[in-house]
């Protein structure tokens, strides 16, 4: 490997993946100027906070304002792609990636239950049912716990949540378009017939693949955070995509094992001070800083309650000085 990257240099790379600075080695392409293509290149955004995540959307596409439009014609998802929080994807994006990254995370889902006061039967009827109106129009939230009560299923004290983040983890059932901001579950087929089929190793390399592209400099454990998938997997991935030469080997500043994807090595040192220069101010819970499980890269850790997570788990908006996270 070459000299360690320097944390301005990796500040750079991460701006210019994410959108957030121009670079020659990475010109946009006409695709990136909509929210839906921007979305595309992120492949998945986190979306805990509706707005904030249309905002940061938005801003990558340079369009203000599309991103909703896009969620509103299912253009763009909310769903649960991945780690059991909500994510915005590219529709044609949702399954293939649901299916990759929630398996686990159903799995764990499945182990609640019993806690919650539910058996399998319960489950099914409430899955049935609520597929079953989904299928026709988006169900608002609160239609759909008046549908788990007619087929006795009580969604109180959180089976309701439950039970509609389990469904979304599978796959088939997604977020539809907010209606009066409430949120709707709507089957993913009825309003995205032409999703990408991929599947087994080739959905592996190619999340893998879009993760370092637009989130690199990067650690296998960064994309394993933001995955939840296993190192194992993992190392799989980047094994496929080092042997193709689409992702190289750096070591970080502290001589961790980095990974980049084959372009940044043609950032200059002028690219980098240019892509530092702007200040940014980004939304709450911003891929910025949510794309990696070590932040100490980007912000220091004496902003981890003025920023985020804190003990809440909630990320505030944040300003970006030299590539630097810091309170608003």
């Amino acid at each position: 490997m070459n000299a360690p990257l320097s944390l301005g240099r990796i500040r750079a790379l991460r701006l210019i993946a994410q959108l957030l600075a121009p670079s020659t080695a990475f010109p946009r392409t006409f695709a990136m100027d909509s929210a839906v293509g921007a979305a595309k290149h992120m492949l998945a955004s986190q979306a805990q906070q509706r707005g904030s995540a249309l905002v940061a959307l938005d801003i990558r596409s340079h369009k203000p304002g599309t991103a909703a439009t896009a969620l509103e014609t299912s253009l763009l998802i909310r769903s649960w792609s991945q780690r059991g929080t909500h994510q915005i994807l590219a529709a044609e994006d949702v399954r293939w990636m649901t299916l990759l990254c929630s398996p686990r995370i159903v799995a764990a889902s499945a182990k609640r239950r019993h806690q919650l006061g539910l058996d399998d039967a319960a489950v099914h009827r409430a899955h049935e049912v609520l597929s079953e109106h989904a299928a026709i129009a988006p169900v608002p939230r609160s239609q759909a716990y008046e549908l788990f009560r007619s087929v006795d299923v009580d969604p109180g004290e959180h089976r309701g949540q439950h039970l509609l983040r389990h469904f979304g983890g599978e796959g088939n059932i997604v977020q539809g378009p907010p209606v009066d901001n409430e949120d709707t579950f709507v089957l993913l087929d009825s309003i995205c017939p032409l999703s990408l089929g991929l599947r087994g190793d080739e959905a592996l390399f190619e999340m893998t693949r879009r993760y370092f592209y637009s989130r690199g400099a990067a650690t296998i454990k960064d994309v394993q955070w933001w995955s939840g998938l296993t190192l194992r997997d993992l190392r799989k991935g980047v094994a496929f995509l080092a042997g193709r030469g689409e992702i190289v080997q750096v070591a970080g500043p502290n001589k961790e094992e980095m990974w980049i994807p084959a372009w940044a090595e043609s950032v200059t040192s002028e690219e980098v001070a240019s892509a530092l220069e702007p200040e940014l101010t980004l939304p709450a819970f911003d891929e910025y800083l949510l794309s990696y499980t070590d932040r100490t890269h980007l912000m220091d850790s004496e902003h981890l309650f003025s920023i985020g997570p804190g003990k809440n788990g909630v990320f505030k908006p944040f300003k970006v000085v030299q590539g630097e996270a810091l309170p608003v």
